[in-house]
């Protein structure tokens, strides 16, 4: 039913809810979005709602702050590929620090809180002394995956990065990724691709070349992907060998707290802007 959400719907629901409340409005992607960030809003002063996609973010925000006239609201969206693509987003938008949510919590100390909580001391001592530390080894896991994203999107190749099988083309011993084995993972569930996999293969050698952050490269997805895999076959401590990719998610984003969150360039601006506008949305 989400994908029948309309951005006018997602307006309309604001707009009712204004005549309740005076308050300040906050549109987020998605309900994990919401989970996080509802930690740190002012809930006297400020109101989650959910838009269930990016686009419903980007336009009811729009719809209401320009065409309504109702300056009190903010949206926050997923960097994803906008940063590499040269892509912008004017104000009352703001979009995170790394590409999304997920890798923003993995690039900060929720990662060690949850290591600390998941992990075995001496495997994780191990794995850091014959591979390099875990956030790095995820970030080099996940990168050649993050431009292969790219490289589709802005080619218009039409391949399929919708819940990747990790375990095909990650090696179970060092998390390293197998670039053969990833590419045809990715073709065999891309049925409707328009690329061969040695034109993937030149264009991708051509990208790693580039120098890219690669933390907006990485997506969260795969990067929690990743550090499960991890936790289940390696490093993990006797509480880790079940555990799914949903379960660490949630565990980051109770790991997040608002001193590491009211570091971000995302805080910063946001709270700029709101005392600007004369609104407050964080607590």
């Amino acid at each position: 039913m989400r994908e029948y959400i309309r951005p006018a719907d997602i307006a309309n629901e604001i707009s009712m809810k204004r005549s309740l409340f005076d308050g300040s409005f906050l549109v987020v992607e998605g309900v994990t979005d919401s989970r996080l960030y509802g930690k740190f809003v002012d809930k006297n002063e400020c109101d989650i709602v959910v838009a269930h996609s990016k686009d419903n973010v980007r336009m009811s925000v729009r719809e209401i702050f320009r065409r309504r006239n109702d300056r009190k609201i903010i949206g926050i969206i997923d960097s994803d590929a906008d940063r590499l693509k040269g892509i912008v987003h004017g104000r009352p938008l703001f979009v995170t620090d790394c590409r999304d949510v997920e890798s923003l919590m993995i690039k900060s100390r929720a990662l060690e809180n949850v290591l600390s909580e998941y992990g075995d001391a001496n495997r994780i001592d191990t794995f850091t002394e014959r591979y390099g530390e875990i956030r790095d080894v995820i970030l080099a896991s996940c990168y050649p995956l993050g431009i292969l994203m790219y490289i589709s999107d802005v080619n218009n190749h039409g391949l399929s990065f919708k819940d990747p099988d990790h375990a095909s083309f990650l090696n179970r011993g060092n998390l390293k990724a197998d670039i053969d084995a990833m590419l045809d993972s990715l073709l065999s569930q891309s049925p409707h691709s328009r690329v061969t996999k040695e034109e993937l293969e030149m264009q991708l050698e051509n990208e790693l070349n580039e120098e890219r952050d690669p933390w907006d490269v990485c997506r969260g997805h795969d990067m929690v992907a990743v550090l499960t895999m991890g936790l289940r076959d390696i490093f993990g401590g006797y509480n880790s060998q079940f555990i799914r990719s949903g379960g660490v998610a949630g565990a980051l984003r109770l790991a997040y707290d608002k001193e590491t969150f009211r570091a971000t360039r995302l805080f910063k601006d946001t709270t700029e802007w709101c005392a600007s506008e004369g609104m407050n949305v964080w607590s």
